[in-house]
């Protein structure tokens, strides 16, 4: 049996890693028991900190943090930093989802590299972007730009403020996933907490993504920025984990990010420790 122990299973009604796991892998449960029995295993989430129950702890070490706190000289994830290293601690087994977060994590025992994985069904190029614009009020005879984000310092929205100010001829779609981390960009479509497939056709409606992220991994729009395939632009002076090419969404296949790809991960990865699904 699997057992799901996610901080938010879907906090905009979404598709995520822990809906799709759910209905990919059936028989498991987002409901904990007290005891895992020998061929169970439970998936958490590694800000959670540990679960004091006997058997076997798989810790998701998703969160950037330890990066963060590298980038920014700052203390104020310590709390959440010392979190997730007591999951990584005291869990069985530990997974990233990009192999540059396995040195962050390797002092406490084997790391796996299993990406969280898009729905490349849904984040697929769309090519009427004409249509799409008329939809949303976009311009059709101007450059588009898309950014996604918020105003966390490591979603790098001043990079994008820069690069605007230097190519005044782009008109901005911004998305921004939480009110509470919205800001705004003068002059452009502003989007705030937006379903996935708008997601979907807000960025096929667009000449081109900017990536302003200032960690070196790339986040979860951006890898859907490449199952979209529209061409991605690098802003700021951040050398990320590796360079997109000019069929981005062959980047994403390439690097296993697709779901048919992370199911076969996952598969073998619980074949191997004896678990039953």
């Amino acid at each position: 049996m699997i057992y799901l122990n996610a901080e938010v299973a879907s906090g905009l009604g979404e598709d995520t890693f822990w809906t799709w796991f759910k209905r990919e892998f059936p028989t498991s449960s987002f409901n904990i028991p007290k005891k895992l029995e020998n061929k169970d295993i439970l998936l958490r989430y590694s800000t959670l900190g540990f679960l004091p129950i006997t058997g076997k702890q798989v810790a998701l070490c998703w969160e950037l943090y330890p990066e963060m706190k590298r980038i920014f000289h700052s203390c104020q994830w310590d709390n959440r930093i010392s979190q997730v290293y007591q999951t990584a601690r005291y869990s069985t087994y530990r997974t990233v989802a990009t192999e540059y977060s396995v040195k962050d994590y390797e002092t406490y025992g084997s790391v796996n590299v299993i990406p969280i994985g898009v729905d490349t069904d849904l984040f697929k190029p769309i090519p009427e972007k004409g249509a799409l614009r008329d939809k949303y009020g976009i311009p059709r005879d101007k450059s588009i730009g898309i950014w996604v984000g918020t105003l966390h310092p490591m979603k790098g929205f001043s990079e994008l403020l820069k690069y605007a100010s230097l190519n005044p001829e782009t008109y901005w779609i911004i998305i921004w996933k939480w009110e509470w981390e919205a800001g705004v960009l003068e002059g452009a479509h502003n989007f705030v907490k937006v379903p996935q497939n708008t997601l979907c056709e807000l960025i096929n409606a667009a000449d081109f993504m900017l990536f302003t992220s200032r960690l070196k991994p790339f986040y979860m729009a951006e890898w859907e920025a490449m199952s979209c395939n529209i061409p991605i632009i690098l802003a700021g002076e951040i050398k990320r984990e590796f360079d997109v090419s000019t069929n981005p969404r062959d980047t994403l296949f390439k690097y296993g990010w697709d779901r048919k790809s992370v199911k076969k991960m996952w598969e073998k990865f619980l074949n191997e420790r004896g678990v039953q699904w």
